[in-house]
């Protein structure tokens, strides 16, 4: 009888504790500054952008490609539901007459079961509704109030999927369909009683909050940024501003450079057009997450465009700046990056860090205790270090972006808190290039 009733009362708490377990969602920190599924569970964004997945892939291919984005570490997908880049008429395929509220049900169906697959792998679904970017007339046709239902209806497919986050927009500002966007936006917050991680993609030197400073839907601020070859913001000035400006909603480098492979002839600079080499790619992301940015999303071409240029999509997971994506992963997985404040007023990075508003700026963050900073220079430099706050002696080393190998630094730390040491970067990386990150590791970290 005994052993009855501890059987019997296992059951019930399985039934009633285990199996009623709710899943946790992402949510912003208590600071604002980042995500997390829980206090002690912050979630660093590693994306991989295939915008085209729902419309453009096979179904083999959408399982191949995502196998291989979690074996590339990537732990998050942005993709677009209705993204009419590649066939413009795929709105006629989603939806009966232009009518957003009256679904083409075999495309939903498939579309749901790509976010399935995504998920059921363990991966975070960052989707956008309807692509703004070439169907703003039909958003126009529809209307604000339609927009409305329809994000609410959207919202409703995935609200009970833990692992789905939103974005609307699609590189540009909101005109002329300003209203329908805002409303869509607050549809998807009305389902999730305002709670739903949802941000807005916008035109280049934009970031979401600055298109809808206004509206209290947005709780993820994605930027879109390059630098001086394609518009007037670099990833870090972005971060800096709207940092100041809204220091309550974390920020996302969501678009920037595109990798383009053997397509592309690139200038001296690395850059061509919307497109960057290794180099450059790898260079936006550390610009973008020693500035503040919560996380990246990576971009190639032949990817996000299925097969764009003659760059087959397979070939493209290759590429070397995918694989710099799981590198600068490798090294958020092994430090409190959500600790990291930027180090804007060049309290420890003092000199030799380059030119503001230029391809040479190094960037730097400090941990909160000041027991760890990391430095990102693009750049051969020397680079000019005042010390004093991490204590009498320290480590320092460098971190090849490419390999994630460290190279040690025998010093020890300046005594006089007016004086400071100057770091020379040590030669080409691992890919041909000259750019290296520095850890310095304060005595108390040391000792733990």
């Amino acid at each position: 009888m005994k052993y009855l009733c501890l059987l019997l009362t296992t059951l019930v708490c399985f039934t009633f504790g285990f199996a009623q377990t709710k899943p946790q969602y992402l949510q912003a920190s208590a600071n604002g500054r980042y995500l997390q599924w829980s206090e002690d569970k912050p979630f660093f964004i590693n994306a991989c952008s295939a915008l085209s997945l729902t419309t453009s892939y096979s179904d083999q291919e959408v399982k191949e490609y995502l196998d291989n984005r979690v074996a590339s570490k990537f732990n998050t997908i942005q993709l677009c539901a209705v993204f009419a880049e590649m066939v413009k008429t795929i709105a006629d395929s989603a939806f009966q007459n232009q009518d957003l509220l009256k679904p083409e049900l075999r495309f939903w169906n498939h579309v749901d079961w790509v976010v399935k697959q995504a998920t059921d792998r363990g991966l975070v679904v960052m989707i956008n509704p309807i692509w703004k970017q070439s169907l703003s007339e039909l958003l126009k046709a529809n209307g604000p109030d339609k927009c409305r239902k329809f994000g609410e209806r959207f919202a409703q497919r995935y609200k009970s999927n833990p692992k789905v986050i939103y974005f609307l927009g699609g590189n540009e500002a909101p005109d002329p369909v300003r209203a329908e966007l805002d409303e869509m936006g607050k549809g998807i917050q009305n389902v999730y009683e305002g709670k739903a991680i949802l941000a807005y993609l916008s035109e280049p030197d934009q970031s979401g909050m600055e298109a809808f400073s206004q509206s209290s839907w947005i709780t993820l601020n994605m930027t879109h940024a390059y630098s001086s070859s394609g518009g007037k913001r670099y990833p870090y000035s972005i971060n800096y501003d709207n940092r100041g400006s809204f220091p309550k909603v974390p920020v996302l480098l969501a678009k920037g450079y595109y990798d383009f492979g053997d397509a592309k002839t690139y200038l001296e600079n690395g850059i061509v057009d919307r497109w960057g080499n290794r180099h450059v790619i790898r260079r936006q992301a550390w610009w973008n997450f020693l500035s503040g940015g919560i996380g990246n999303v990576y971009g190639a071409e032949g990817i996000c465009y299925r097969n764009s240029g003659g760059q087959t999509w397979m070939h493209c997971t290759n590429y070397g700046s995918s694989k710099d994506m799981a590198i600068l992963k490798l090294l958020v997985d092994k430090i409190k990056w959500w600790k990291l404040q930027p180090d804007v007023n060049h309290q420890l990075l003092v000199g030799g860090f380059g030119t503001y508003l230029n391809d040479d700026y190094a960037v730097c963050s400090v941990s909160e205790n000041k027991a760890q900073a990391i430095i990102y220079t693009p750049v051969s430099q020397s680079l000019e270090l005042r010390l004093p706050d991490f204590g009498q002696h320290c480590r320092l080393r460098w971190f090849d972006p490419v390999t994630g190998k460290y190279s040690p630094i025998d010093m020890r730390f300046p005594k006089k808190k007016k004086k400071s040491v100057i770091i020379s970067t040590p030669g080409i990386n691992h890919s041909g290039s000259n750019d290296w990150v520095l850890i310095i590791e304060g005595s108390r970290l040391i000792q733990q």
